[in-house]
């Protein structure tokens, strides 16, 4: 029984590992090439620039710039859901997310664009000179904020050296303003500006005008390095904004960075990390969020570009289709359920089919969202057409292929093949820079202020919550042997692999999802090995996972500043000057979006009514449960471990929230599919008796 143990352990482990290889075969680039400017740097903005803004014919400027350069689209969120000049020109300066004023928040569908408000025009003095009134308050006020911003850091970082950054353009003052809020030179226009002044010149240029764009490149130095963003969102909607780099030291190709790990897109500040290359010496506390841009290589720069505008409109559409997506597949599903008793009462057999049916159908659309992005659904004529009708058919067929298989004859076969596909597909996503989920409708959101890579609330919830259930499911089969030490080991090696899949920085990147699965995998190892559940042996599981995370977190902080995760970070303002203001953030985030709508403060009731049910079988809420659970070996715990993770996962996560609900989209329908399957309950099982998940499942040793 050991042996067939460790070969089917083998024989996954290779599936997996062959399959990750393919995928990185498939995905295989040249290497990246650094930026390294030997003439001045001279960044233009122009904003609420799209991509859908640049073509040869209307653009021809901006165009060329395209096709001998570097390409890419910028994330300019700063602080809130909306970007504003101001606030993007000074997080430039700090190189950090910042605001100095009120932006608006993120545009609700069919609602006006909120207004940036009005702004501080620099005070123009002597010759060239500048000064910005407001700038000390500023500072002061950004300082005490989340992100511990350094407005003027920028210009500070030159004058060590005895260099300068010019200021162009009234916005441009943001951004070239030192600590006291001086900008020296200043020019109010293009037409008056010297770009030989100093190594760094900022330009604002206030229009997405191709003639104006012209008119400026006709002045600049030949060795000079160009970059030009559309930098904010001001009077319009958020979306990714067009970012080129062009000049005699920049490849052609795709502008990626190692904080976005996305070929084709940059974050604002960013930029501020090209710019700074030239500084004396970096500043005692550097911008953690800033990275070097590198260029992917490309060989054909209209394809770069058609991949850049490809994925700000996926970003875009699919952002916008959320809400009715969701809205119409809870409400079909809740209609169906409906549907569904009504036929249950009047034939069993229509009924159970058609649960069936339903619950591998509903179980696979979340996984379905990823797939989806295997296929180009932005280029068709109708986008959200294509979207939903690509997930809603996806899930089709990988229900289709649940109930028809061969593993149908066992009753938790059809979910366990869902669930694994599930946690697979995410698994195999995240170690590979999260392309799918990025474009997902469940997936990472940057433009909003979600991840560019790395496990997302939403697919942990899906991965964490299949991976445990698998895991408690294949654990059962080893218990109905009478092996309750495979059982066990079986729940430690899947605990570890999916552990270190999330956990791992440049995987997953997840902090607080370790956090709750290891104790949610601990309960599953000592149930599985007949153990009883202890308050010492959930202490030594607690610590287990504070040790694990914080052991991953230390790594991350001993790599280079430019390759640390946002783990690695507060590791690094702890440790370096004390700062708590991650940690800060993250909790801030999480009691804002519990109490950001009336609906999610049910949250923590579902997850007390989930408890409840869960350890009183005997009771009302808990009946419907028991009759499955004390039938498919394993499954109490399974469900038990879940709501485990959901808990911890819900207080260690900023924007935790999500979790719970995000899990309970895969996990009802799954437990919908076991009840109505037709398989066999228990193959060659011995009686199991009902009674609460907290007891031991195993006949192994009791203390």
């Amino acid at each position: 029984m050991t042996r067939r143990w460790i070969v089917l352990t083998a024989l996954a482990a290779a599936t997996f590992f062959v399959a990750s290889l393919g995928l990185s075969w498939i995905l295989a680039r040249p290497p990246h090439q650094a930026i390294k400017p030997a003439g001045p740097i001279v960044m233009i903005t122009m904003p609420t620039l799209t991509w859908d803004d640049v073509s040869a014919k209307r653009t021809p400027h901006l165009w060329k710039l395209s096709q001998n350069g570097a390409v890419g689209n910028l994330v300019t969120r700063t602080t809130s859901g909306h970007s504003c000049s101001d606030n993007a020109w000074t997080s430039v300066s700090a190189g950090t997310r910042t605001s100095i004023g009120k932006s608006p928040p993120e545009t609700p569908p069919g609602e006006p664009v909120g207004s940036c408000g009005k702004t501080a025009a620099p005070i123009v003095y002597d010759t060239n000179r500048a000064w910005l009134s407001g700038w000390q308050g500023w500072a002061e006020n950004v300082e005490d904020k989340g992100f511990k911003a350094r407005i003027g850091l920028l210009a500070a970082s030159q004058e060590k050296k005895g260099r300068c950054v010019a200021g162009v353009g009234g916005m441009a003052a943001y951004g070239a303003a030192d600590r006291d809020g001086e900008i020296d030179p200043f020019y109010p226009n293009v037409k008056d500006a010297d770009f030989d002044a100093c190594p760094i010149t900022l330009v604002n240029l206030g229009s997405t005008q191709d003639s104006a764009l012209g008119t400026l490149l006709d002045k600049l130095p030949d060795d000079a390095t160009l970059v030009v963003s559309g930098h904010a969102d001001d009077a319009t909607r958020e979306r990714l904004r067009t970012v080129i780099i062009s000049g005699p030291d920049v490849e052609e190709g795709l502008l990626r960075s190692t904080k976005t790990r996305q070929p084709g897109l940059l974050q604002g500040t960013d930029l501020t990390a090209l710019l700074m290359q030239g500084a004396a010496a970096p500043p005692k506390r550097a911008p953690y969020e800033a990275r070097e841009p590198v260029v992917q290589p490309e060989t054909d720069m209209v394809s770069a570009v058609k991949h850049v505008r490809g994925i700000s409109v996926a970003l875009r559409d699919e952002h916008r289709l959320v809400p009715p997506f969701f809205y119409t597949y809870t409400t079909l599903a809740l209609l169906a359920i409906v549907g569904g008793l009504v036929l249950l009462r009047r034939s069993p057999r229509q009924g159970r089919r058609f649960f069936a049916a339903f619950g591998a159908w509903a179980a696979s659309v979340p996984v379905s969202t990823f797939l989806i992005g295997l296929a180009p659904w932005w280029q068709a004529s109708r986008p959200g057409v294509a979207l939903i009708g690509g997930v809603l058919l996806t899930a089709v067929a990988i229900a289709a292929i649940a109930l028809t298989g061969p593993w149908r004859r066992w009753i938790a076969g059809p979910a366990v093949l869902i669930a694994t596909t599930t946690a697979v597909v995410i698994a195999l996503d995240v170690t590979h820079s999260s392309r799918l989920q990025l474009i997902s409708l469940m997936g990472l959101q940057p433009v909003y202020g979600g991840r560019y890579f790395g496990m997302g609330n939403v697919a942990y919830a899906l991965y964490a919550s299949c991976a445990l259930l698998v895991t408690a499911l294949l654990a059962g089969r080893w218990i109905q042997r009478g092996q309750p030490r495979l059982a066990a080991a079986t729940v430690v090696v899947m605990g570890c692999c999916t552990l270190i899949i999330d956990g791992h920085p440049s995987w997953g990147a997840d902090a607080g999802g370790p956090l709750a699965l290891l104790p949610a995998f601990g309960y599953l190892a000592l149930n599985a090995g007949g153990l009883r559940v202890t308050w010492q042996r959930i202490l030594a599981v607690g610590g287990g996972a504070f040790v694990v995370v914080g052991g991953l977190a230390y790594l991350d902080y001993l790599r280079p500043p430019a390759y640390r995760t946002h783990i690695g970070n507060f590791v690094a303002g702890f440790v370096e000057s004390g700062s708590t203001s991650a940690l800060e953030r993250n909790i801030q985030l999480n009691l804002k979006m519990l109490t950001s709508q009336w609906i999610n403060l049910l949250v923590p009731v579902m997850l007390a009514l989930t408890m409840y049910a869960l350890m009183r079988p005997e009771s009302r809420l808990g009946r419907p449960l028991r009759r499955l659970t004390s039938r498919v070996r394993f499954l109490g715990h399974g469900l038990a471990a879940v709501t485990i993770c959901w808990l911890i996962g819900f207080g260690a996560n900023d924007s935790g929230t999500a979790i719970p609900p995000s899990g309970m989209i895969v996990m009802l329908p799954l437990v919908i599919l076991i009840a109505a399957s037709k398989g066999r309950y228990a193959p060659r099982d011995a009686p199991v008796t009902a009674g609460s998940v907290l007891e031991p499942s195993a006949g192994g040793p009791r203390p």
